[in-house]
């Protein structure tokens, strides 16, 4: 990702690391060196720093998660209440998760969010990478719920039918 600094921001930032320097003694020659580095304006240097910064993860990409995820949820709530549970697999109800490969903005919001205790027994109950692209069938069952009227209760029919779009 390509950050641009303003002048002004270069200084804050350079401020900062000058103090991280003081403070952070086992780290003190890396903030000390970017602290100079923003000082003397080497962009191709200090932008080395941000390589770890992603960037936003856009609006409908979130929204399809939590939708995602809201789906899941609802899957294992049925699913622990159905007392005939012919047909449905355990492994069918639980998250996938997404591909590391392919889908890993997506995989790194399911982390955030589970670091910020959201949705964690959908997520740590499925998988973080399922080795495969994911999306499509996950749009396929949100189409399918949305389909079904969105209800917040399911039926094993209704469970069934989500789990084969």
């Amino acid at each position: 990702m390509k950050i641009e600094l303003t002048d002004k921001e270069r200084l804050f930032l350079a401020n900062q690391h000058e103090i991280l320097g003081h403070l952070n003694t086992d780290n003190s020659d890396y903030h000390f060196k970017l602290a100079e580095q923003l000082r003397d304006g080497h962009e191709w240097l200090y932008s080395q720093s941000f390589d770890y910064f992603s960037e936003n993860l856009p609006s409908e990409d979130a929204d399809l998660v939590l939708d995602i995820l809201q789906v899941y949820e609802l899957i294992g709530d049925t699913y622990s209440r159905l007392s005939d549970k012919s047909g449905i697999s355990d492994t069918q109800v639980k998250f996938p998760g997404f591909d590391g490969n392919n889908e890993p903005e997506f995989m790194s919001f399911v982390d955030a969010l589970e670091k910020d205790n959201r949705y964690v027994d959908v997520i740590q109950a499925g998988n973080r990478n399922s080795h495969s692209a994911k999306v499509h069938v996950y749009e396929r069952m949100i189409a399918k719920w949305q389909e079904l009227g969105k209800p917040y209760t399911l039926t094993k029919e209704q469970l069934i039918d989500i789990l084969e779009a």
